[in-house]
């Protein structure tokens, strides 16, 4: 016997809301040059941030989606991030190097008064 299966079309909308509020808003590659970084030299830190988003639950390939752009005629692996991909992000890239030092203590003072 066949069964109803009426309550995907819900789950399938649900999908699509959540898709449509999660749109990413930046690149990872123009991000991280506002930060001062080299291309090759964020993938720990876009790791971390990915490992951040999946340990609370988040959808990882929602928040981070790969895309590919091209750069002075070759094909180079970019993402696009949500914000939230975007704040994991920076507060999991070097503090020791100070755009990134900056950049965490303006998304600390935006969100808290100092």
């Amino acid at each position: 016997m066949l069964q109803s299966f009426d309550y995907l079309d819900e789950v399938l909308a649900t999908q699509h809301r959540h898709e449509a509020s999660t749109l990413p808003e930046y690149y990872a590659s123009e991000l991280l040059e506002a930060l001062g970084y080299q291309p090759d030299q964020a993938a720990e830190a876009l790791a971390r941030a990915m490992r951040a988003c999946a340990a609370l639950g988040m959808p990882v390939a929602l928040n981070f989606r790969r895309t590919y752009c091209c750069y002075e005629g070759q094909m180079n692996e970019d993402w696009q991030l949500t914000p939230l991909a975007s704040y994991f992000l920076v507060i999991n890239c070097d503090p020791s190097h100070p755009a990134v030092a900056g950049a965490q203590l303006h998304i600390l003072r935006k969100h808290r008064s100092l």
